[in-house]
Order: C-alpha cells, then sequence, then structure tokens
C-alpha cells in the first residue's frame, strides 16, 4: 500500500508539558472562570480545528510500570524504548527486513507514531486507561473468547485472500483504516483529525481512509438500528464538554476492525477544550458481553497546522495489481 509522504510535527515533551500547565485537574465538569473559554457564535464550545493525537503510550499498562498510572521523566526513560529504538525495531519487521519473500512494510520513513508518552496534568501517562485503575482492559470470564467468535463470523472463510477485494483486509479494500476507528487511538502515523461544527451537527474528519463521522447535535439515534461504518453517533454539551454517543456499528468492522468495537458497544466520548492548543479527549466502553465493567481511557490532542493526504492503495492501482499477480501465479501453477 502506497501511502503520501509526509512530515509531521510531533509534540515533544517540553512543549506538552508547558501546554499541561493549563489543565485543569479533576473531571472534565469542572470550570474555572479565569479562562476565556472560546465558543462560537451560537454559544457553545469552540473545538473547530486539526487535532494530532500522536502518543507512544499504550491503551493497557505494561506490567513494567507496577500498576502506577504516571511515571517519572527519569522512569520513562529507564522503562521506555526511545523513538529510535523503536523505529528500528518496526524495520527489522519492515520493507528493509532481510529475507528474499519480504515484499515490504513500513520503515521508519513513513513512521510518526508520537516521540513520547502522553502528557496529562504536566505528568507521563503509563497507559490510557484510567478506568479500571490498573489501566487493564476488564475482559469478563468468555470475553475474549466472545471477541475471536464475533471476527470469525464474517470471516469470509470460503475466500482465498486472493479470490476477490472481499478477500483483502478493510484497510486494503479503503473502506476503514487502523487509526480512524472509535475510539481515536494512536497508530503508525497519521494520527489526526478534524473537528467542524456547526448549529446542528460536528463533522469530525479522519483523512486516514477518508472518513467523516456525522454528528447529531441534540439528535436522536437512527429507529431502524441500521448499522454503519464507525456507528451511529449523537451529541450534546455539557458546560465546555462535547459529549458524543455512538452504537449500532457495521458488522463488518465488528469482526474486522477495531479491536475494542462489536455490534452491542455503546462508547461515549468527550471532547473537553483545555486551552488554545490543547483537546483532553476521554472515551469510555460499554459491552456487557464483552467486558465485566465499562472502562475509560484518555489522552491529549494538540492542535496541528496540516491534515496530511491518506494517498490509499486503490488511487495507484495496488488492489487490481494484487490480483492480477494473483491469476499469473494460478496460471503458472497448473502449466
Amino acid at each position: 500500500m502506497i501511502k503520501s509522504m509526509f512530515i509531521r510535527q510531533t509534540q515533544n515533551l517540553s512543549v506538552a508539558v508547558v501546554c499541561a500547565g493549563f489543565m485543569l485537574s479533576g473531571s472534565l465538569q469542572a470550570a474555572d472562570s479565569a479562562i476565556d473559554w472560546p465558543t462560537t457564535n451560537w454559544g457553545v464550545p469552540d473545538l473547530q480545528g486539526i487535532w494530532d493525537y500522536s502518543s507512544r503510550t499504550a491503551v493497557e499498562r505494561s506490567p513494567q510500570f507496577e500498576g502506577k498510572l504516571t511515571v517519572t521523566q527519569e522512569e520513562a526513560e529507564r522503562l521506555v524504548p526511545s523513538l529510535q529504538q523503536y523505529t528500528d525495531a518496526l524495520e527489522e519487521r519492515g520493507a528493509e527486513a532481510p529475507g528474499p519473500h519480504n515484499v515490504g512494510g513500513y520503515n521508519a520513513f513513513w513512521i510518526s507514531p508520537g516521540d513520547w508518552l502522553a502528557v496529562i496534568d504536566g505528568e507521563l501517562r503509563t497507559s490510557f486507561i484510567i478506568e479500571p485503575e490498573d489501566g487493564r482492559i476488564p475482559w469478563k470470564d468468555g470475553g475474549r473468547e466472545a471477541r475471536s467468535a464475533q471476527r470469525a463470523a464474517m470471516s469470509y472463510a470460503h475466500l482465498d485472500q486472493n479470490d476477490g477485494p472481499e478477500g483483502r483486509s478493510l484497510a486494503e479494500r479503503c473502506l476503514l483504516s487502523f487509526a480512524s476507528i472509535v475510539p481515536s487511538l494512536p497508530s503508525l502515523y497519521n494520527n489526526t483529525i478534524q473537528i467542524v461544527q456547526s448549529p446542528t451537527h460536528v463533522m469530525i474528519l479522519a483523512e486516514m481512509a477518508h472518513d467523516a463521522r456525522i454528528v447529531k447535535i441534540n439528535g436522536k439515534h437512527n429507529a431502524a438500528g441500521i448499522p454503519q461504518w464507525h456507528g451511529d453517533s449523537i451529541g450534546w454539551y455539557e458546560g465546555n464538554t462535547l459529549v458524543v454517543e455512538t452504537i449500532n456499528f457495521h458488522p463488518e468492522q465488528v469482526s474486522r476492525g477495531g479491536a475494542y468495537t462489536s455490534a452491542n458497544a455503546k462508547i461515549t466520548e468527550r471532547f473537553y477544550r483545555v486551552n488554545e492548543r490543547e483537546i483532553r479527549y476521554q472515551f469510555t466502553i460499554e459491552d456487557p458481553e464483552l467486558y465485566s465493567t465499562a472502562w475509560t481511557g484518555e489522552l491529549p490532542m494538540f492542535a496541528s497546522p496540516d491534515l496530511y493526504e491518506y494517498a490509499c492503495h486503490e488511487g495507484n492501482h495496488s488492489m487490481p495489481g494484487i490480483l492480477m499477480g494473483a491469476r499469473v501465479l494460478e496460471q503458472l501453477s497448473v502449466q
């Protein structure tokens, strides 16, 4: 898959710490009358702009952090691989890895995962998960097996991956990518969203696969329960926070897309404007079939000057090339 070339400006730790000094402690509902919160001309919090959520922090807390949500700079430098070490490890398995049958992955030229751990309230976070307190996904007994069954339900097991486009992944088919699903979580690159607001709707654009989520403000979920890519989203404002509730995820997305989304999931997101260049993003996932309790994560999003194009491979004719190559191999095998 060929992607557009870009150079992303990532947030370094010193800038993040300075910005975090302006952040409010406590819940997202906390109000500070001394802060002149930006608002739209119809009186709601102005969240518009391009926001970068790159980070090396993981969703779940690694055992090496011994349960701690935050670490010092010294601890992080001791426990977390540097960005160079991280990209070197990826390259060993990617496009420059040795071996005659390796036809390509990503080398470090394409990778922009974020240069350090996420900073919240001036502290380095060891996981996005803040509830449960141990920073781990609260799988219920049988939850992982249920998730595997969901994935298998639409695996197209009767198809070889090269029989047709349906056998390829959603990302290869340019239907759903790994950095544009709900909730928004960092990936290898293109970790940006654009928010555009109107009095009746909010648009959340993930350029990674060109996905625009349309949130109905003070609206209702589709009564027919029609499943959609990224689900059916409604939203409302609570003080300085935009709250977005999403249900009815597309079944193929459930089986072949996001790791934490199922047909029964309800995902509630909160976008809170911390200052001129930062949004606090929270998400809560409820799914009684998979999880013993709801779980919540949070991460910062920083203002970004650009939204880089995601040049999905179909524009470069790679899908026909994959399928034609498979047909050639079939012809050779019968000769």
